[in-house]
């Protein structure tokens, strides 16, 4: 699974720009950050989490963690190859 403190539709359109609809993603935009926290990646300074993703396979085995600052774009070639790699 994919996971993003962003909202539903801003997941939803990230998913569908890199060609993504069937694969599942989580959004941890309520209650703020939870998920995030518990993935170490939540900035308790700027109160949002740090730009990352996350993939986790079917047996909930984190396969693939990429961490940004916030002004960095996460390559989505990158992302979008680790994710076949679950295929």
């Amino acid at each position: 699974m994919g996971l993003t403190c962003d909202s539903v539709y801003s997941l939803k359109a990230w998913a569908e720009q890199l060609g993504i609809t069937s694969y599942p993603f989580v959004s941890d935009f309520w209650p703020h950050g939870a998920v995030s926290r518990l993935y170490g990646v939540f900035n308790e300074e700027t109160g949002r989490p740090e730009r990352a993703i996350i993939v986790v396979d079917g047996l909930g085995i984190v396969r693939y963690v990429d961490v940004h600052t916030l002004r960095e774009v996460p390559d989505e070639e990158e992302i979008a190859e680790e994710l076949q790699k679950l295929t």
